[in-house]
């Protein structure tokens, strides 16, 4: 089965991106206006159990993600594209450079975990397993990834958004996913040469993003001020700006 996803723009140029944890690609909506859709055709891809993908169960990891991209893009009949992964699908982005490094052109992380997952976030799983059907605890995610510098009414729109745009159960592994997997000596022994933008934000929990840029050969960052970890939703035109300049570089 194909994942789901929704196309924007008509350009030569093809980018395949990906959404987090907390929602599907629901949360790329607001930088849509901002694209470039002469020179870029997007395909935003819903991982399985999210949005479009929701009725498609799986493993839920980013192997199995990865390879359901590439399966995606030859159906689409695109041979070569960039690769934009949010959040937790960092993950599954790493895992495509790996995998067939000939396809992608380049790959941009957007607040994104790294090859080695984030296990320093052990602490606070009992509250991302919470979150999962507690309101209260979700709320209080959505405060914590811009450290409380935004709204209720932002709260409780990513509240919408995990409750109406994901599994349970894809949540729940897709958690494991990121807190446990390590496979960073990979991407070190393989040192891949693909062009990289890591894009960090000041509010995020992890600001500075450099455990991102570790093991690569061709790295450039930017950080993001005044933003928490959804750039997309809270600067979206700067966001856009800073990736399409990028891959322009990058044709």
């Amino acid at each position: 089965m194909l994942l789901g996803y929704e196309k924007v723009g008509r350009g030569q140029e093809k980018v395949m991106v990906f959404n987090d944890w907390m929602a599907d690609c629901t949360s790329w909506k607001p930088m849509h206006p901002y694209l470039d859709t002469e020179t870029f055709s997007y395909a935003f891809v819903d991982v399985r159990g999210y949005g479009r993908s929701k009725h498609i169960r799986g493993d839920y990891n980013e192997k199995e993600a990865a390879s359901d991209a590439f399966s995606l893009a030859d159906h689409l009949g695109w041979d070569k594209f960039h690769i934009v992964g949010f959040s937790m699908t960092g993950l599954v982005i790493e895992r495509m450079v790996l995998d067939l490094p000939e396809r992608v052109k380049s790959e941009i992380a957007v607040a994104a975990v790294p090859a080695k997952g984030a296990r320093e976030r052990q602490k606070d799983k009992p509250l991302f397993i919470k979150s999962v059907t507690d309101d209260e605890s979700m709320m209080e995610l959505a405060g914590r990834i811009s450290r409380h510098h935004l709204s209720d009414q932002w709260r409780k729109h990513k509240l919408m958004l995990a409750r109406t745009t994901r599994r349970e159960e894809a949540a729940l592994a897709y958690l494991d996913m990121w807190m446990d997997t390590d496979f960073s000596d990979e991407v070190k022994s393989k040192r891949p040469s693909t062009p990289l933008l890591v894009i960090a934000c000041e509010w995020d929990q992890d600001p500075s993003r450099t455990q991102f840029m570790e093991g690569h050969a061709d790295v450039e960052r930017v950080v993001i001020l005044n933003c928490g970890h959804c750039p997309m939703q809270q600067t979206p035109v700067y966001l856009a700006t800073i990736m399409e300049n990028f891959m322009k570089k990058n044709i």
